[in-house]
């Protein structure tokens, strides 16, 4: 075929008419689910592609060969099917092909401009294009940007959540694509808009809407699409409530008290309104994030998985009796949580017990949890205080996975004890829990804010020494935090108001975590909880708890020790203890005579089974070891 044969919007350019095969991945993957394994793989089957090809949706398939496929797979799930591929986007076996993008990117139009920049990583027959803004303010024919150019360059004021994307065939293509009648180009075109709805999922929006303006299976000489996702952040929702409260308010006080009143009473509604408004675009902001993260994580793992370089972290007891630094000799597996493994290690040297963290997996290989560990360990290793588990060294493994080695401890966390208990007595917490605080106060006085105190990070040792561990969230109140934008930044049941609506966190911030910590030691209740995240959120912004002694009058808590509690839990930060060491000191001052050590002796609670022993918070039991058996 000669240049001048070429239909309109080809792009001359050379290579293999093939095609990801994630292209049938996730479709696949509904079909196993709701037909059967069988099912799936006679549709491939009969299509000449080799299931194994496929089960690594990496790989790459032909045209005709997928057509083949599309065509059984529209016969079981229909062609609307393949315009919405639903939550198949995001399952871990459909995630191999996107381990590069979500390295790079932030919010969902880095995906669409990825797709434009790096079309060849999921089709050789064709290549997107992308231009940003109101499509209807583009004219037809106009050039589109590059699909690497800065949003500021194509108009400060273009919508972020609006962009058009342009498909248009290969050179290479053409031949194949003329053998193509219109309804199996029909189904090419519903697939590209499957990839094109879904990917806002990634970060748990809904899928995208979908306008398709132009068509290949139309005679035209591309497909183009019209693509607007609803991005949490860009919601007006604080000037919706500030509205609406003011209107609503103002009314109803001026009916009330005349148009002054209800003037004053419009203006302090519409702050309020807009106030919550604020804090609830935050937290879908915040609730899109985690989500995001938790893909980027399952990816990068599946990722490891297809290529088989999987460390050897990551395989439970695969180091045990090795030597790591030509110090430490490996010993048993004691811990492991979603992102590392804690063996149990001797000094060969010295002789001396250590516990060994090891990051494993894609976490092995993310630079942000690389950058957490390191903080972790740069941290621990500067507060010198016998409340705080010690750091001794850091280095990386051959395979250049990083390691930490840390004071070997035995006991159990606060979390296992209180999932075994329930609740500890006022004569045992008290002395306890003055211990967290001074351990709190030599982070503070180091600039240090811990941020995610909760019972799994405090350990109690055989003596009964409670040890603080994971400063990896911890912030530097004199320095920019390591924090990347999506990651976790705190547990939402222990965080402050102000941290609930990403402001500053101060020492405070970490007194009001103690607060509900305490809290739920004596009691054995959380003082606010939700199972809906939005509404923890909210609710740590204005409800109240109830005292101790009136949530539990059956536990004959101490009233000082009630007041102390409820201090860490004011809502304003000038209104708690001014600092860790206060809070010691006040604790300190409860006279301990007469006081319950144990409430296991009388039976007061029954305690529930034991939690297990791996967790998938992705917070490491760092220290963890068998708890000494019950008495």
């Amino acid at each position: 075929m000669s240049g001048a044969d070429l239909p309109k919007g080809a792009v001359r350019q050379g290579g293999k008419e093939e095609l990801r095969a994630s292209l049938l991945k996730t479709y696949l993957l509904r079909i196993r689910a709701e037909k059967g394994d069988r099912a799936s793989r006679s549709i491939l089957e009969n299509a000449g592609i080799d299931p194994s090809v496929v089960d690594n949706e990496t790989g790459w398939v032909s045209t005709l060969a997928a057509r083949r496929a599309l065509r059984a797979i529209v016969e079981v799930i229909g062609l609307d099917g393949l315009r919405h591929r639903g939550d198949w986007v995001t399952h871990p076996e459909a995630l191999g092909t996107h381990v590069r993008m979500l390295r790079t990117v932030e919010q969902p139009i880095d995906t669409y401009r990825y797709l434009a920049k790096n079309s060849k990583e999921n089709t050789r027959v064709g290549l997107f294009q992308i231009e940003e803004g109101d499509p209807a303010s583009q004219a037809e024919g106009d050039e589109a940007p590059p699909a690497d150019a800065k949003p500021e360059a194509k108009g400060a004021t273009a919508p972020q959540n609006t962009v058009r994307m342009t498909y248009r065939p290969r050179l290479d293509a053409v031949d194949d694509a003329e053998t193509l009648d219109a309804s199996s180009e029909t189904m090419f075109c519903a697939a590209r808009e499957g990839e094109l709805a879904g990917l806002p999922r990634i970060w748990g929006l809904p899928d995208a809407e979908v306008i398709h303006e132009k068509c290949l299976a139309k005679g035209d000489d591309c497909c183009t699409y019209v693509v607007t996702w609803k991005a949490p952040d860009t919601q007006p929702t604080a000037l919706i409530g500030a509205a609406a409260a003011a209107a609503s308010c103002g009314l109803a006080v001026g009916i009330a008290g005349g148009w002054l009143a209800g003037v004053l009473g419009g203006v302090l509604a519409g702050a309020l309104g807009a106030g919550a408004g604020r804090l609830w675009d935050k937290s879908k902001r915040d609730v899109a994030s985690r989500v995001f993260e938790k893909n980027r994580i399952a990816a990068l793992e599946r990722g490891l998985d297809l290529r088989g370089e999987a460390t050897a972290a990551a395989v439970p007891g695969e180091l045990t009796g090795t030597v790591l630094g030509g110090k430490f000799r490996i010993g048993r597996k004691i811990g492991s949580g979603g992102i590392g493994v804690v063996y149990a290690a001797e000094h060969v040297s010295l002789g001396h017990e250590v516990a060994v963290k090891v990051l494993r997996g894609a976490a092995a290989r993310d630079g942000g949890e690389i950058a957490r560990l390191r903080r972790e360990a740069y941290i621990q290793v500067h507060i010198e205080h016998p409340n705080v588990a010690r750091v001794l060294d850091l280095d990386q493994m051959p395979d250049g996975s990083m390691y930490v080695v840390m004071e070997r401890l035995h006991g159990r966390s606060l979390a296992d004890k209180l999932s075994r208990e329930h609740v500890i007595a006022p004569g045992y917490g008290i002395p306890l829990f003055i211990g967290v605080a001074k351990a709190l106060e030599a982070a503070h006085q180091k600039g240090v804010v811990h941020r995610d105190l909760k019972p799994g990070n405090v350990f109690i040792c055989e003596g009964g020494t409670p040890k603080v561990l994971d400063f990896g969230m911890s912030k530097l109140t004199t320095a920019e935090s390591l924090t990347q934008a999506g990651y976790t930044l705190g547990t939402p049941e222990y965080m402050a108001p102000e941290q609930c609506i990403g402001a500053n966190v101060v020492p405070q911030t970490d007194i009001y975590a103690f607060g509900v910590l305490m809290y739920e030691a004596f009691t054995g209740e959380l003082p606010i909880s939700s199972p809906n995240r939005r509404e923890l959120l909210d609710l740590h912004q204005r409800q109240i708890p109830k005292p101790m002694r009136e949530r539990r009058p059956d536990l004959g808590l101490p009233e000082a020790l009630d007041k102390v509690v409820m201090k860490c839990l004011k809502k304003r930060i000038a209104d708690r203890p001014k600092s860790a060491e206060e809070l010691s000191a006040m604790l300190a001052a409860i006279p301990l005579d007469g006081l319950a050590l144990d409430y296991r002796a009388r039976k007061a609670e029954p305690a529930p089974p034991a939690a297990p022993a791996e967790t998938d918070s992705g917070t490491l039991p760092t220290m963890a070891s068998e708890p000494p058996p019950e008495p």
